[in-house]
């Protein structure tokens, strides 16, 4: 699943020699209050929970073998000396020190909807900020990725709603550069800079995107937000934020729809104009650097078709019709 997160071998599409690449989705939500391990350990095991509640049955249906599992923890202290470990559980991998911790199921039932679950955990941008994902692989499950996407939306609210998230997105069959986001890359800011600044700026706009409560009260409320008519769900959280999904259908989320979620938010985006990615991915960009000889090298490697192209400080709202222009696509060779 890793290939298809960071858009397939040195950024390019991975090979389909058998076909499409299949399907796949990640969700993400990002926390500014990881250095209290306390609160991070009690997060951890609820939101490990939760998961397994709402999103083991795609992988393991009632009556089928259990999926094969591989758990992982890494640990740091704070004179950054660091040891890996296969804990048993979970929980046996949650600790003061730690800095990632990841959940695979995989060779799964041929009947499952999802053929790979995984879950993963980490901090960064000091000990502050933590990163909680989760990727569905479809290898094999040709259109049963609808069928998953409305719990992952119920767990980011449920999640959005139990904690105060500085930034989440789900993103759809796209690759990924966590824990900078596409936006960050495209206008060559660090994953660190980018997460100190999350409640100052939002950090992306994607299918779903979970803004800051700070961001919610300066783009109006989410009365203000609904009524610009970008988003077919514009839902509060509980601390004040609010989740906001841009189409029904995620494939739908493209082009005009693309350019109305960027109005709408541009009063609260990073100013700047995004380009092409560099040729060095953004500091911090843990995933890429875990993946010998993946880079971010080819701008034509990731699909900046969700990103315009367009300084958000040069938006006028009195003219719906200025032309946005949106980053390119995936090339192919």
């Amino acid at each position: 699943m890793y290939d298809q997160l960071l858009g397939g071998s040195f950024g390019q599409p991975g090979p389909e020699e058998n076909g499409p690449e299949p399907d796949f989705v990640t969700w993400l939500l990002y926390l500014d209050r990881a250095e209290d391990p306390g609160w991070l350990g009690s997060l951890a095991r609820w939101w490990h929970d939760e998961v397994c509640r709402m999103l083991l049955p795609f992988v393991q249906p009632a009556g089928s073998a259990a999926p094969a599992t591989s758990l992982t923890a890494f640990e740091q202290d704070p004179g950054g000396r660091g040891r890996r470990r296969r804990p048993a559980r979970w929980a046996d991998g949650i600790s003061d020190d730690c800095a990632q911790l990841s959940a695979r199921w995989f060779d799964v039932a041929p009947a499952a909807t999802a053929s790979e679950l995984d879950v993963f955990l980490a901090r960064f941008a000091g000990r502050r900020h933590v990163r909680l994902q989760i990727s569905v692989g479809f290898e094999g499950r040709s259109g049963r990725l609808p069928l998953v996407l409305p719990a992952l939306v119920e767990l980011a609210r449920l999640v959005g709603d139990a904690t105060d998230p500085a930034y989440g997105e789900i993103v759809v069959n796209a690759g990924l550069l966590s824990p900078a986001t596409m936006l960050d890359a495209a206008l060559g800011r660090s994953a660190e800079s980018s997460a100190e600044q999350s409640r100052t700026h939002l950090r992306g706009y994607e299918w779903v995107t979970i803004c800051p409560r700070e961001l919610v009260g300066a783009l109006g409320g989410p009365e203000r937000i609904w009524a610009s008519g970008a988003f077919a769900e514009v839902r509060p959280l509980t601390h004040g934020g609010v989740l906001l999904r841009a189409t029904d259908d995620p494939s739908d989320y493209r082009a005009d729809r693309v350019r109305a979620a960027f109005r709408a938010l541009a009063p609260v985006l990073p100013p700047g104009r995004p380009g092409a990615l560099p040729t060095v991915p953004p500091a911090g960009s843990a995933m890429l650097s875990a993946v010998p000889g993946v880079l971010a090298g080819d701008p034509g490697g990731h699909d900046l078709s969700r990103v315009v192209f367009a300084d958000p400080r040069a938006v006028d709202p009195r003219i719906p019709g200025q032309r946005l222009e949106l980053g390119p696509g995936l090339t192919t060779r």
